[in-house]
Protein backbone atom coordinates (compact mmCIF):
# COMPACT_ATOMS: atom_id res chain seq x y z
CA UNK A 1 0.00 0.00 0.00
CA UNK A 2 1.23 3.50 -0.83
CA UNK A 3 1.48 5.77 2.17
CA UNK A 4 1.77 9.50 2.73
CA UNK A 5 5.28 10.49 3.72
CA UNK A 6 7.78 13.32 3.62
CA UNK A 7 9.80 11.90 0.73
CA UNK A 8 8.55 10.04 -2.30
CA UNK A 9 10.39 7.42 -4.32
CA UNK A 10 8.06 7.67 -7.32
CA UNK A 11 9.09 4.49 -9.14
CA UNK A 12 9.25 2.31 -6.03
CA UNK A 13 5.95 3.66 -4.72
CA UNK A 14 4.28 3.28 -8.14
CA UNK A 15 4.93 -0.48 -7.97
CA UNK A 16 2.54 -0.56 -5.00
CA UNK A 17 -0.34 1.04 -6.93
CA UNK A 18 -3.53 -1.00 -7.03
CA UNK A 19 -4.63 -0.11 -10.56
CA UNK A 20 -4.80 2.62 -13.16
CA UNK A 21 -5.79 6.16 -12.15
CA UNK A 22 -5.42 5.53 -8.42
CA UNK A 23 -4.65 9.25 -7.97
CA UNK A 24 -3.40 8.32 -4.51
CA UNK A 25 -2.36 11.38 -2.47
CA UNK A 26 1.28 10.85 -1.49
CA UNK A 27 2.21 14.09 0.28
CA UNK A 28 1.81 15.00 3.93
CA UNK A 29 -1.72 16.21 4.78
CA UNK A 30 -2.00 19.92 4.08
CA UNK A 31 0.55 19.95 1.24
CA UNK A 32 -0.73 22.32 -1.49
CA UNK A 33 -0.66 21.38 -4.23
CA UNK A 34 -0.99 17.72 -3.21
CA UNK A 35 0.92 15.23 -5.39
CA UNK A 36 -1.24 12.25 -6.44
CA UNK A 37 0.50 9.15 -7.84
CA UNK A 38 -0.88 6.87 -10.55
CA UNK A 39 0.48 3.98 -12.58
CA UNK A 40 -1.76 3.79 -15.65
CA UNK A 41 -2.06 1.02 -18.22
CA UNK A 42 -5.41 1.74 -19.90
CA UNK A 43 -7.24 4.77 -21.26
CA UNK A 44 -8.80 6.94 -18.58
CA UNK A 45 -12.51 6.00 -18.64
CA UNK A 46 -13.68 9.65 -18.77
CA UNK A 47 -12.55 13.23 -19.10
CA UNK A 48 -11.68 14.73 -15.72
CA UNK A 49 -12.74 18.32 -15.02
CA UNK A 50 -11.55 20.17 -11.89
CA UNK A 51 -12.64 23.52 -10.52
CA UNK A 52 -8.94 24.22 -9.78
CA UNK A 53 -5.84 24.14 -11.97
CA UNK A 54 -3.89 20.88 -12.06
CA UNK A 55 -0.48 19.82 -13.35
CA UNK A 56 0.28 16.39 -14.83
CA UNK A 57 3.92 15.25 -14.71
CA UNK A 58 4.87 12.28 -16.88
CA UNK A 59 7.43 10.27 -14.93
CA UNK A 60 7.68 7.11 -17.06
CA UNK A 61 6.22 5.67 -20.25
CA UNK A 62 4.67 7.28 -23.28
CA UNK A 63 1.13 8.36 -23.96
CA UNK A 64 -0.97 11.38 -24.72
CA UNK A 65 -3.27 13.79 -22.96
CA UNK A 66 -6.37 15.23 -24.61
CA UNK A 67 -7.42 18.66 -23.36
CA UNK A 68 -10.90 18.56 -24.87
CA UNK A 69 -11.46 21.39 -27.31
CA UNK A 70 -7.94 22.75 -26.85
CA UNK A 71 -5.08 20.37 -27.69
CA UNK A 72 -3.85 16.80 -27.69
CA UNK A 73 -0.23 16.38 -26.60
CA UNK A 74 2.19 13.48 -26.61
CA UNK A 75 3.60 12.62 -23.19
CA UNK A 76 7.16 11.40 -22.64
CA UNK A 77 9.14 11.12 -19.40
CA UNK A 78 9.82 14.58 -17.99
CA UNK A 79 6.87 16.27 -19.73
CA UNK A 80 4.78 18.57 -17.57
CA UNK A 81 1.30 19.67 -18.66
CA UNK A 82 -0.64 22.50 -17.06
CA UNK A 83 -4.39 21.74 -17.06
CA UNK A 84 -6.39 24.93 -16.43
CA UNK A 85 -9.44 24.83 -14.18
CA UNK A 86 -12.61 23.59 -15.90
CA UNK A 87 -10.74 22.18 -18.94
CA UNK A 88 -11.63 18.49 -19.48
CA UNK A 89 -8.55 16.25 -19.71
CA UNK A 90 -8.17 12.56 -20.50
CA UNK A 91 -5.05 10.38 -20.45
CA UNK A 92 -4.23 7.65 -22.98
CA UNK A 93 -1.13 5.62 -22.04
CA UNK A 94 0.82 3.61 -24.60
CA UNK A 95 1.84 0.75 -22.33
CA UNK A 96 2.50 1.49 -18.68
CA UNK A 97 2.79 5.12 -17.54
CA UNK A 98 3.68 6.62 -14.18
CA UNK A 99 2.28 10.07 -13.52
CA UNK A 100 2.10 12.61 -10.73
CA UNK A 101 -0.95 14.87 -10.77
CA UNK A 102 -0.72 18.00 -8.63
CA UNK A 103 -4.17 18.85 -7.24
CA UNK A 104 -5.45 21.58 -4.92
CA UNK A 105 -5.39 20.82 -1.21
CA UNK A 106 -7.89 20.92 0.34
CA UNK A 107 -9.62 19.06 -2.44
CA UNK A 108 -12.07 20.91 -4.68
CA UNK A 109 -15.03 19.68 -6.69
CA UNK A 110 -14.41 17.70 -9.84
CA UNK A 111 -16.63 16.34 -12.58
CA UNK A 112 -16.29 13.47 -14.99
CA UNK A 113 -17.51 13.83 -18.56
CA UNK A 114 -17.94 11.86 -21.76
CA UNK A 115 -17.90 13.51 -25.17
CA UNK A 116 -19.06 12.26 -28.54
CA UNK A 117 -16.64 12.18 -31.47
CA UNK A 118 -18.74 15.05 -32.90
CA UNK A 119 -17.67 17.11 -29.84
CA UNK A 120 -21.03 17.15 -28.05
CA UNK A 121 -21.17 16.48 -24.31
CA UNK A 122 -22.92 13.12 -23.83
CA UNK A 123 -22.98 13.11 -20.01
CA UNK A 124 -21.28 14.73 -17.05
CA UNK A 125 -21.45 13.92 -13.36
CA UNK A 126 -20.27 16.26 -10.60
CA UNK A 127 -18.01 14.75 -7.96
CA UNK A 128 -18.02 16.50 -4.55
CA UNK A 129 -14.71 17.23 -2.85
CA UNK A 130 -13.59 14.29 -0.73
CA UNK A 131 -12.49 10.75 -1.55
CA UNK A 132 -12.90 10.92 -5.31
CA UNK A 133 -12.16 7.32 -6.18
CA UNK A 134 -15.46 5.91 -4.85
CA UNK A 135 -17.36 8.62 -6.75
CA UNK A 136 -15.36 7.97 -9.96
CA UNK A 137 -16.46 4.34 -9.81
CA UNK A 138 -20.11 5.25 -9.11
CA UNK A 139 -20.06 7.77 -11.98
CA UNK A 140 -18.77 5.21 -14.48
CA UNK A 141 -21.43 2.72 -13.37
CA UNK A 142 -24.12 5.44 -13.75
CA UNK A 143 -22.86 6.34 -17.23
CA UNK A 144 -22.78 2.69 -18.29
CA UNK A 145 -26.30 2.04 -16.95
CA UNK A 146 -27.84 5.21 -18.43
CA UNK A 147 -28.62 6.63 -21.84
CA UNK A 148 -25.37 7.15 -23.75
CA UNK A 149 -26.93 8.65 -26.89
CA UNK A 150 -25.46 11.84 -28.33
CA UNK A 151 -28.22 14.47 -28.65
CA UNK A 152 -26.48 16.08 -31.65
CA UNK A 153 -25.66 13.13 -33.94
CA UNK A 154 -27.58 10.22 -32.38
CA UNK A 155 -24.57 7.94 -31.88
CA UNK A 156 -24.98 5.54 -28.96
CA UNK A 157 -21.69 5.36 -27.11
CA UNK A 158 -20.30 2.10 -25.75
CA UNK A 159 -19.99 1.64 -21.99
CA UNK A 160 -16.92 3.21 -20.41
CA UNK A 161 -14.17 0.63 -19.86
CA UNK A 162 -12.89 0.56 -16.29
CA UNK A 163 -9.78 -1.36 -17.36
CA UNK A 164 -7.70 -2.29 -14.34
CA UNK A 165 -8.90 0.51 -12.05
CA UNK A 166 -9.18 -0.41 -8.37
CA UNK A 167 -10.97 2.66 -7.06
CA UNK A 168 -12.92 0.71 -4.44
CA UNK A 169 -9.64 -0.45 -2.86
CA UNK A 170 -8.09 3.02 -3.04
CA UNK A 171 -11.18 4.62 -1.49
CA UNK A 172 -11.16 2.06 1.33
CA UNK A 173 -7.48 2.77 2.04
CA UNK A 174 -8.12 6.53 2.16
CA UNK A 175 -11.05 6.26 4.58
Amino acid sequence: MIERKKTLNVFKDARDAWGSYDDFPVGQPGTDPMPHLSRNRCAQPFFLVSEADQVVIQMAGRGRIDLHGHATMTLEPGDTVYVPACVPSRLFPEGENVQIRLKAEPAVREAVAWFCTCGELVKSIEIPAGIFQADYLAAVHAFNAGDRTCTRCGVVHPPADLGDTAWDQVAAALR
